[in-house]
């Protein structure tokens, strides 16, 4: 009856611990994003070039050079306006 417990119960144990484990390095929070590629719209919302990568966290605007905004999406579609979290 022993023997049945253990060989029942040590390798749940160990499970239970890889589980646990595996959860707790799960749960570590990211301190930023991944940058985004910024594109600018060239003559309306559905014609858009790259143009340099925001950080898209902050509350700042994410401009080009030129001032224009930055937004998220690609060179048929461009409609979310990327944000950065410096005012440079």
């Amino acid at each position: 009856m022993k023997t049945n417990f253990f060989n029942y119960a040590i390798p749940m144990a160990i499970a239970i611990i890889g589980l646990t484990s595996a959860a707790s390095t799960s749960s570590i929070t990211k301190s930023e994003l991944a940058p985004v590629m910024g594109w600018r719209q060239i003559e309306n919302e559905s014609t858009c070039e790259p143009v340099q990568e925001c950080s898209n966290s902050g509350t700042f605007d994410c401009t080009a050079p030129d001032n224009t905004q930055l937004y998220a999406g690609s060179e048929s579609s461009c409609l979310v306006p990327l944000k950065r979290n410096t005012e440079d």
